[in-house]
Formats: C-alpha cells, structure tokens, sequence
C-alpha cells in the first residue's frame, strides 16, 4: 500500500479537487474528511493557498452544472435532488424557506448547513439568478468553507497525525469491528425516515375527484402552502387557491373555513408540505382537511387549467 504522506504530498490538491467535484455532484463520497488529512499532512502556506483553490474550483465547477439544470429544468431538478437527499419529504419546503430568508447569501451560509449546498444551485438558477453573481457567491462560499476546515486541520495537526496513525496500524481484520458504528448510524437514519413517512399519512384527495369537487355547487377551499421560492419557480396555482404558506397555516383564522372542505397541495415529494398543513389544521380542529395526491404537478399532468400568479411575491432570490 502506498504511503499516505507520499500520496497527499505528491497528488493531494488533485485528490480534494476530484473528491470536491464528485460531491457537488450528489456522489455521496464525505469532503471534510479529505480536506483534514490533505491539510494536517501539509506544512507550507503555499500548499494550505493550493488546497483552498481546489476545493474552490470542484465547488464552482460541480455547481455551476446543477445551476445550468436549474435554468433549463427548473423545479423538476429540485426534485431529482431531494429525492438522493437524506430528509427527500422536507427537502423542498427547507429550501424555499431557506432562499426565501436568505437569498443569496445561502451561498455562503449553506455550505455549513447539510443537505443546503447541494439543492441550492438548481433553485438559484431556477429563479433566474445572474451567472456573475452565482459564480461569486459559490466561489467565496467555497473558499471560506474550505478555509474553516483548514484552519481546524492545522490547529490539530498532531492529533490527526496521531489518529492516522494509529488506523494504519490496525489489522485488516479489524475493520469489519469498525463498521459497527456506520451500520449503526444508516440503521437510524432509515428508522428516521420511517417516522417521518407516518407524519405523512394523512388523508388525501385524488385529483380527479377535486377536479369534479369544484365543480360542485359548494367547492372546497383550495390552500397553495408552497413557500415563495418555489411559487416563483412554478408560478402556476390550481384556479382560485388562495397562498398561505407553511409557516403562516398556524395562524390562519379557521373561521373562514370552518364550514367548507378543505385541500391543500405544494409540489414536493410525498406531497410532505401539504400534508404538514393538514396536520396542522387537524390540531386547530378542522378534521376534514386533505392533501392533494399528486400536488401541482399532478393536478398539471391531468390536463386541467391553471391560473398564473398575477403579481409574485418579492423576494430577495433575484437581486
């Protein structure tokens, strides 16, 4: 077997930059582990300077790819993307509101934030984000991420030294014992997942039948909880659904729907945002509330007329 420090040393920036790129592009190889060893088995400024680079150039490269599919494909690739992600249910509405609080600065501040930096080029591009500005701010999100990491490498160097060590020193065998914990820790994030699918078993309408619902002489109340994001991303709506977003539901006065069906959709895998709110409609009291089955996209592949928002909300995704 080659030795680490020999190989670092001789390929290291090579090694974080492909390790980078294959990430941003939703492998799932981990990142920090690669930028620590590359930095705790180097000593030179220059060679701190040359690992920033790479982790800059894999990130803008492996981004700009998703932020290119965002423009084409708008929300369709947001989906791909929080399919493969660890939390797919919520990963939309995550989004959204994340873009709708911060706009571009997500950039910078999604690289600390799991499961944030990989779904945040495609929705930048959806939106209509200028290439300067995405480039910039992927760029000096990159670096200053790659910079934390570093600098934590080089104020534990010894110590990671030591750590590599003593793993290279560990029998073959032996292994297979480390992999308790790995098993472990999949093991719980399924059990994880699990629970989250049963807070979305929820009652749900098919879309045929809200189609003929409202056409009745008492039609439902139809509530778009997409956040605002991915309202300007999609910027179509099921003809007179009114906007309450997610995060507003709790507050929305039930009187106005005390005496009518309700049905609420979003456009996110499971239809998790939609039957969030039937959830929370079910704890105010209001029992009949369904999901859509299907959401927007569903009640669009059917065929049926859609409305365009006259005027979308401001937010600061585009400035």
């Amino acid at each position: 077997m080659s030795d680490p420090h020999d190989l670092f040393d001789r390929f290291g920036v090579i090694i974080v930059f492909a390790n980078t790129l294959l990430h941003e592009l939703a492998v799932p190889i981990p990142l920090t582990p690669t930028v620590l060893v590359a930095s705790a088995m180097s000593a030179e400024v220059f060679a701190f300077a040359m690992l920033v680079a790479a982790v800059v150039a894999g990130t803008v490269l492996g981004n700009a790819l998703w932020f290119a599919a965002g423009r084409r494909y708008g929300g369709r690739v947001l989906e791909l993307l929080c399919r493969l992600s660890l939390t797919p249910d919520t990963c939309v509405t995550r989004t959204s509101a994340n873009f709708t609080r911060w706009g571009g600065t997500l950039f910078i501040i999604g690289r600390f934030l799991p499961g944030i930096s990989l779904v945040a080029p495609p929705v930048a591009g959806a939106l209509g984000m200028r290439w300067s500005k995405f480039l910039l701010l992927t760029a000096l999100g990159a670096a200053a991420w790659a910079i934390v990491v570093i600098l934590i490498a080089a104020a534990f160097q010894q110590a990671l030294l030591a750590v590599l060590a003593a793993l290279a020193a560990i029998p073959a065998g032996l292994w297979l014992s480390l992999a308790t914990p790995i098993v472990s820790y999949i093991a719980w994030r399924v059990a994880q997942r699990r629970r989250a699918a049963l807070g979305l078993d929820v009652a749900r309408l098919p879309v045929a039948e809200l189609h003929a619902a409202l056409q009745s002489a008492k039609p439902p109340l139809v509530i778009d909880v997409r956040g605002g994001a991915m309202r300007q991303i999609l910027a179509q709506r099921i003809p007179g659904a009114i906007v309450v977003a997610l995060d507003e539901l709790e507050r929305y006065p039930l009187e106005t729907v005390a005496a009518r069906d309700v049905v609420l959709y979003c456009s996110c895998p499971n239809e998790a945002s939609a039957a969030a709110g039937v959830r929370i409609l079910q704890a105010r009291g209001h029992t009949a509330a369904k999901a859509l089955r299907g959401g927007l996209n569903g009640w669009i592949q059917a065929g049926h007329k859609v409305e365009i928002f006259d005027q979308l909300p401001t937010t600061k995704e585009n400035t």
